[in-house]
């Protein structure tokens, strides 16, 4: 008895004296850590090589990059007026202020240069993959398998869209606030101090994620799925401590399908059934899960299967078999652990809302639907090779060994598919690759992209493939005929302007294009009355402006036409061919003092070019000023104008 009274008095120790076993714990805690940093680095660096192409992208404004960016006025200040507007409109059918506040800095700084906003887009999606790492581990997944996890994440060729896509900038910020709130979540369920700090931030970030996206509003069902996994208890209690979080995304929710129903984004038993929809739903639901294993036939477009009373593909009607049977494989792992019912929880929960069972969008699937879903999947692969680790040590090897095949095999579709994204025609060749003639979309994409690049010999076949699919695209249709008036077949264009206006009255551009028509014709009449009715329908058309001034002066109507040309300098103030036509307006009805104003300031703006020179020579020559009129002789000489010497020796 001594003895034993002895050693417990020989392991005492005076509080705060370090003793041997102390030691190497600390030096434990160091290791993990450096590892953990390690890992960290690691998967992260990974990540960032293989998403280096898209630092090479254009910007692709025939997928919205023009509405949220290139041609976005709201992006172009950050004044209050314009940081206003960003909180209090909608674009394109999405309610985005904080992307949109992210472009407006950027374009501060570096104006519509692609690079800056493709390299925020991948720092973005970095965030994004560390902070999928530090969930797993607040899951409690052990690191390497965290680490492994999270670099499945990082690379997984699915998250290309969002990061390669400088629109779905919305896409990145949502899922990094998403995450955040997620995390902080966590925190807030298993401190022991201070934990409304945990829960208020928590909480701010969910608004931040809800600014970036309307689909953050799945946020309280997936804590709803944390307190499940952490067992927690009173479930009453644990619903009503959610209130903010089920109200804010009750406001956004409502908010947005009030946005979408004002755009005509919104349909709900249009052009597909609601049936239909759902067997839609179910499929993409199931793609995305076996896109998760297999990535392949990735697309930027999904076009629906077919038209509404169709018979679907079998596949349809057997994803509902599918998604059931895996669904009752998960309710069987339930009463041994909650981890795969929880991975499958997060899964669904977040996904839901983005299934298309209401339409709101131009397909039914879309590879950036699973930036925040995924994070269930790969908590679900990280789990399952720590437990097989754990029962079945002997196959660790292997596992190893298909991870490292399976991870060679996502950072190289992940490489290859960022390619895709560089601009237009990369992107849209790829879709009609994978689904040609099925929907006219992809070839009026890329035939608007070849339009832009002043390829009309290629943008050609692709408008008429387009319009050979959808004959009511008023756009494309107007399109077309633009190349066609290029080309000098005015009446092929003709006839497409007129079928524009029978699908659409309305249309602005085409009611101005075909009064452009009327004025190569010279009849001005009708040239006026469309014109006219074009600017009635939307003042901000330049052209129709300048079309309508050549239409008055042939008419001989010189004030209605230099009132015109001043009106589309309003609008467009550096084409000094516009300030030329006034000068000679005015040149030609004998005003000479007033043309000189109108030859400076096209002179001014392009002051290389001998004609302007030698036509205010005439007018000064007219005001009898023959020295000023004798130096812009020499002037448009010198430039290369055709002057006689018998006009320069009648000045001299």
């Amino acid at each position: 008895m001594k003895q034993k009274a002895q050693v417990k008095t020989q392991v005492k120790r005076p509080a705060g004296t370090a003793t041997r076993a102390s030691i190497p714990h600390r030096d434990a805690q160091k290791k993990i850590y450096g590892n953990e940093t390690l890992l960290v680095v690691l998967f992260l660096v990974i990540t960032f090589a293989c998403y280096l192409p898209v630092l090479s992208s254009d910007f692709i404004p025939t997928w919205d990059d023009n509405a949220y960016i290139v041609d976005n006025a709201m992006i172009r200040s950050l004044s209050p007026t314009a940081i206003k507007a960003m909180f209090t409109s909608q674009v394109g059918g999405t309610y985005v202020p904080l992307p949109l506040l992210s472009y407006a800095l950027e374009y501060k700084i570096w104006g519509l240069n692609p690079l800056p906003f493709h390299v925020t887009n991948l720092l973005l999606h970095l965030l994004c993959t560390f902070l999928v790492f530090r969930i797993l581990r607040s899951l409690k997944l052990g690191l390497l398998y965290a680490a492994a996890a999270a670099m499945i994440y990082g690379v997984h060729p699915m998250g290309v869209e969002s990061v390669a896509w400088v629109t779905e900038r919305k896409d990145l910020l949502y899922s990094v606030f998403y995450f955040g709130s997620l995390l902080l979540y966590i925190y807030y369920i298993q401190a022991s101090a201070r934990k409304h700090i945990f829960f208020g931030l928590s909480l701010v970030l969910f608004v931040l994620a809800l600014f970036s996206k309307i689909q953050a509003v799945s946020l309280p069902l997936v804590l709803l799925a944390v307190d499940y996994y952490f067992k927690r208890t009173g479930w009453l209690k644990i619903v009503f401590e959610k209130t903010p979080f089920f109200i804010l995304s009750l406001v956004f929710g409502v908010a947005g399908i009030f946005v979408l129903r004002s755009v005509g984004a919104l349909k709900i038993n249009e052009i597909f059934t609601l049936s239909e929809r759902i067997f839609f739903g179910i499929y993409s639901l199931s793609a995305y899960l076996l896109k998760f294993i297999a990535p392949t036939t990735m697309s930027a477009l999904y076009p629906y299967p077919g038209l509404s009373g169709q018979t679907l593909p079998v596949i349809y009607y057997l994803s509902p078999l599918f998604i059931l049977l895996l669904s009752f494989a998960v309710y069987l792992t339930a009463g041994k652990t909650r981890s795969v019912v929880f991975g499958a929880l997060f899964f669904l929960l977040s996904i839901v809302f983005m299934l298309q069972i209401f339409g709101a969008g131009q397909g039914f699937m879309a590879d950036r639907y699973i930036k925040v879903p995924y994070l269930g999947l790969v908590f679900l692969a990280g789990w399952g090779m720590e437990q097989i680790k754990e029962k079945f040590k002997s196959w660790l090897p292997f596992l190893w060994l298909i991870f490292a095949f399976y991870s060679v095999f996502l950072m190289v579709s992940t490489y290859q598919r960022c390619k895709v994204w560089k601009n237009g025609e990369t992107l849209w060749s790829d879709v009609i690759q994978k689904y040609p003639v099925r929907d006219s979309r992809p070839y009026a994409c890329r035939g608007l992209y070849y339009r832009a690049e002043k390829n009309n010999e290629k943008a050609l076949p692709d408008l008429n493939t387009s319009l050979m699919l959808d004959r009511n695209d008023a756009e494309i249709m107007l399109m077309r005929g633009n190349i066609y008036f290029d080309k000098g077949r005015d009446d092929s264009a003709y006839l497409d302007y007129t079928r524009v206006l029978k699908i659409k009255m309305d249309n602005a551009l085409g009611l101005g294009n075909l009064g452009a028509i009327y004025v190569k014709r010279h009849q001005y009449d009708s040239a006026v009355y469309f014109l006219t009715k074009s600017l009635e329908l939307d003042t901000s058309i330049a052209v129709s402006y300048a079309n309508r001034a050549v239409a008055y002066g042939g008419m001989g109507k010189t004030e209605e036409s230099i009132d015109d040309f001043k009106h589309y300098l309003v609008l467009k103030p550096d084409d000094e061919r516009v300030c030329m036509s006034i000068a000679i307006a005015y040149q030609s009805s004998g005003r000479f003092q007033e043309s000189l104003g109108w030859f400076d300031k096209a002179i001014s703006i392009k002051p290389d070019f001998g004609n302007y020179y030698y036509f205010r020579s005439q007018s000064y020559k007219k005001l009898g000023d023959r020295a000023k009129a004798l130096a812009d002789g020499l002037k448009a000489s010198e430039l290369g104008t055709k002057v006689s010497p018998e006009y320069l020796k009648s000045l001299q």
